[in-house]
């Protein structure tokens, strides 16, 4: 069986699944102006790694650092960073995490250029203290035509992101994919069902549980 995902590159590898990024990192300069922050929040791995000249700061133990799911999570503890992260990745589920955790606070939100800015936006309306920073942004491969052969032969294609399952449709697929579709999160699963294709959230995705054995099922 030939399980491909389609996730951007990080430290994180799942044994059986062959990874192909569709997409390439491009990082961003920015300035630290303050470093007077309470509390961390990181949108994604990639804004881990962006990010680590800085993490010393996360050391102190009065800062708090929040990850927006476990492969982010996974990404902190790698630098040795301990964060809180909800059990269903996600920013509303975040959100849902910081709501007891606001009060005389300093938020500094870490993401990419067309990360999602609903916490920051919740925390704006709570009138709580807090900045973000894009440091990367999502560049398109130059070239798709030599990853088509890979996606013919496959017998699951996984989605981790929005923009992945995109750049698939636009630059890669053709009829000759029979693949089936999975994907992590409900945001993704719509967008694929705009598209008139079906899918299915992976729940051991984040998990130590076996993925190649829910795939498996479902196939």
């Amino acid at each position: 069986m030939i399980i491909i995902d389609t996730k951007s590159s990080d430290i994180r590898t799942i044994d059986g699944v062959k990874n192909i990024p569709l997409y390439k990192f491009k990082m961003l300069p920015y300035e630290l102006e303050n470093r007077e922050y309470t509390d961390y929040i990181f949108q994604s791995p990639q804004a881990v790694l962006n990010f680590s000249k800085h993490l010393n700061l996360l050391r102190n133990n009065n800062t708090n650092s929040y990850a927006i799911g476990d492969t982010t999570k996974n990404t902190l503890s790698h630098f040795g960073i301990d964060s809180i992260s909800p059990i269903i990745p996600g920013s509303e589920e975040l959100i849902k995490r910081l709501k007891d955790r606001m009060l005389d606070k300093k938020f500094l939100i870490i993401k990419g250029s067309d990360g999602l800015n609903l916490i920051f936006k919740f925390l704006e309306e709570n009138n709580i203290n807090s900045d973000e920073i894009s440091v990367y942004e999502r560049v398109k491969l130059d070239n798709y035509s030599n990853l088509k052969e890979d996606f013919e032969g496959a017998d699951a294609i996984i989605f981790p992101s929005v923009y992945a399952a995109d750049i698939f449709f636009e630059k890669i697929y053709t009829k000759n994919i029979n693949a089936k579709l999975f994907c992590i999160s409900n945001r993704i699963l719509d967008q694929l069902n705009k598209r008139g294709y079906k899918a299915k959230i992976l729940e051991n995705y984040f998990s130590k549980s076996d993925l190649i054995q829910e795939i498996k099922k479902s196939i």
